[in-house]
């Protein structure tokens, strides 16, 4: 068997895409994955936030393009990438295991920005995220936001080049990448109150429907990341909107709960919490949880 896998140039994509075909070779040792790199309009376009770019799936579409064409056979992606609307032939046929959701702030600890803003000093913070930026309003009121863009390492080297006091990553990333924090202040925020991007750590493959690609990727499917991972993009279909939504979650399965929380950083702003029996389906939590939610003006 020979596969094609698409995936973005970038070292955190690649090494996602890696991680997938190791996964791969665990279960078809003798099947062989060629590697094509698409570059996608996300790529292109580095000078500009993405909450002010007005385009869906920055980073997927063009991937999506090359396997509806045939031209690839799976596509490799950050779930928190991925449109909620997927092309009927095609199929999110996996989502790998979980790595740690949570941020990670790079550059200064939260105690450190505290000082300084008790001082009166500003503190400048590296982010493209709206998300983010609520966050950190919430917790240390006005703080100096620099739009960043770019690879993992080019943003945290800009906090070493004093381009900016700090940075806020998603820390799956960081881990991937192998990156070593012990010698830069950094603090990894509790995700249960700094909350994550809808699908945030999760790998994802697509695949075009019917196909021996799309059976054989079902092998490395992780239940858990996709009931989350669905229950998540699920409050984001529900609330209207896309991956530049101001929308924080968090959930998680113990046992036999579900505990699910969010907040949507909008007019009105929309907040919730609660527990579920995890015997539901994702799409019963999602209704449950629209019965219950309750907007704060």
């Amino acid at each position: 068997m020979k596969f094609r896998v698409g995936t973005r140039g970038s070292k955190l994509a690649l090494k996602q895409t890696e991680i997938f075909i190791q996964n791969m070779k665990k279960n078809f040792p003798d099947a062989e994955f060629d590697l094509c790199i698409i570059k996608t309009k996300g790529d292109k376009i580095l000078d500009a936030p993405f909450s002010r770019i007005p385009h869906k799936g920055l980073f997927v579409k063009d991937i999506e393009d090359e396997l509806l064409k045939g031209n690839i056979d799976f596509a490799v992606h950050s779930l928190k990438d991925v449109p909620l609307d997927v092309p009927e032939e095609l199929s999110l046929s996996a989502f790998l295991e979980r790595e740690n959701p949570a941020d990670v702030i790079i550059g200064l600890t939260f105690q450190d920005i505290m000082q300084r803003v008790r001082h009166g000093l500003r503190v400048s913070v590296g982010t493209s995220s709206l998300r983010r930026e609520y966050l950190l309003r919430e917790i240390f009121g006005d703080l100096n936001f620099v739009s960043i863009r770019g690879n993992v390492d080019t943003r945290i080297n800009k906090v070493m080049k004093g381009e900016c006091d700090c940075i806020v990553l998603a820390l799956a990333g960081v881990l991937r990448l192998g990156i070593e924090l012990s010698k830069v202040p950094h603090e990894v925020l509790d995700p249960r109150n700094f909350l994550y991007s809808p699908g945030q750590g999760i790998i994802v493959v697509e695949t075009r429907k019917n196909t021996e690609a799309y059976e054989i990727s079902k092998v490395v499917d992780n239940p858990v990341s996709r009931f989350l991972g669905e229950i998540e993009r699920g409050i984001l279909r529900r609330l209207g909107g896309g991956c530049s939504l101001p929308l924080g979650v968090f959930s998680e399965i113990n046992a036999e709960k579900v505990f699910v929380k969010f907040k949507l950083f909008a007019q009105p702003q929309v907040i919730f919490e609660g527990y579920f029996n995890s015997e539901l389906s994702c799409e019963n939590i999602i209704e449950n949880i629209f019965k219950e939610i309750r907007y704060v003006s």
